[in-house]
Formats: C-alpha cells, sequence, structure tokens
C-alpha cells in the first residue's frame, strides 16, 4: 500500500501544481482577451462556461456516471435546487470577476482574491472556533504586509502612460485613422 500511497500522492501534486499554473494565468489571459479583442464579459462567460459544461457532460459519459447522477438528481430533488442556487451563485460572482478584471486588470483581481482568502481564514477562525497557531498568525501578518505595501506603493509611485491607459482605449491608429477621416469630413 505504500507504494500506492506515493503514486496518489504524486498524481495529487501534479494535479495541484497544474491547478495552480493554469488558475494563475486564468486571469491574466482574460484581461488579454478584454484589451486585444475587445470581447464582452457576456462572451467571455457563454464561452467559458459552454466549454465546461461540454468537458463535464464528456466526463460523465466517458466514465458511464451519467445515468446514475440523473437518477441520483430525481430521487433527491432538494439537490437540484441547491445546484441551481450554487449556479446562480456562480454566475454572479463570475460577473463580479469579470467586470474587475475588464476595469482594473488582472493584478487587482489577485490582490482582491489574496484579501478575500485571508478574511476567509479569519471569519474561519473566528465564527468555528478553530485554533490558530503563532506560525499561522505571523503568516497571516505577512501577507497582510505585503498586500498593505504594495497598496502604498501603488499610489505613491507615479504610473506610466501606459499604465494609467484604459484597458479598452482604441489602438492609435484607429485614432489616428478616425482623426485622418474627420480632417477629410470637413474639408468637404
Amino acid at each position: 500500500t505504500s507504494s500506492v500511497d506515493t503514486g496518489s500522492s504524486f498524481k495529487g501534486f501534479l494535479l495541484l501544481g497544474g491547478f495552480l499554473a493554469l488558475d494563475g494565468m486564468t486571469s491574466t489571459l482574460q484581461e488579454k482577451l478584454f484589451k486585444d479583442h475587445k470581447v464582452s464579459k457576456n462572451n467571455q462567460m457563454m464561452y467559458v462556461n459552454g466549454l465546461s459544461a461540454c468537458v463535464s457532460l464528456i466526463t460523465l459519459i466517458s466514465t458511464g456516471e451519467l445515468a446514475p447522477a440523473l437518477a441520483f438528481s430525481a430521487k433527491h430533488p432538494g439537490f437540484v435546487g441547491d445546484a441551481a442556487l450554487l449556479s446562480v451563485s456562480a454566475v454572479a460572482s463570475q460577473i463580479f470577476i469579470y467586470s474587475q478584471i475588464k476595469e482594473f486588470g488582472a493584478l487587482v483581481f489577485a490582490a482582491t482574491m489574496n484579501v478575500r482568502q485571508v478574511v476567509s481564514i479569519i471569519v474561519s477562525y473566528i465564527r468555528y472556533h478553530n485554533a490558530i497557531t503563532a506560525l499561522q498568525i505571523v503568516g497571516l501578518f505577512i501577507v497582510f504586509a505585503a498586500l498593505f505595501y504594495k497598496s502604498i506603493m501603488a499610489m505613491v509611485e507615479t504610473p506610466s502612460k501606459q499604465e494609467k491607459a484604459p484597458l479598452m482605449a482604441p489602438k492609435p491608429e484607429a485614432a489616428a485613422e478616425s482623426e485622418g477621416l474627420d480632417a477629410a469630413a470637413k474639408k468637404v
């Protein structure tokens, strides 16, 4: 059983590493889509959720679990209601996530998620009376100190022109063409 445990642990670490790498890239790629291709939040949500639904359906079919999953849903109607509520909550959070990435960028979103996770941990300690160790307190302090320092430095440093530019600003060549058309229209 030791070799099985080692194999499972290694596979788990690989999956966790893959998740962290892909999760870290997601908001940056979403920001790039907003910036370079001028896609809407609704468009991104539709394609991401549609692809997720297809992957889930293919997985259920290929593993032979589709029929048992549907039978479980039919037997437990409360589950369907809970799943629907969870889905509505997920859509609402996606709207906020996409809005924040589109308006403020991936870096602000990442900072927001870090603060959310730290606050969630603190609320968990308070709400469920979990014991907290000194090392955990030090870790929380370091995270908050780093986020606070980054926020202060962002206010103190003068942002470059590129940082000040909105994500959805027209490209310079499009603005030049527009000015040329305006000048030609005035001459006529």
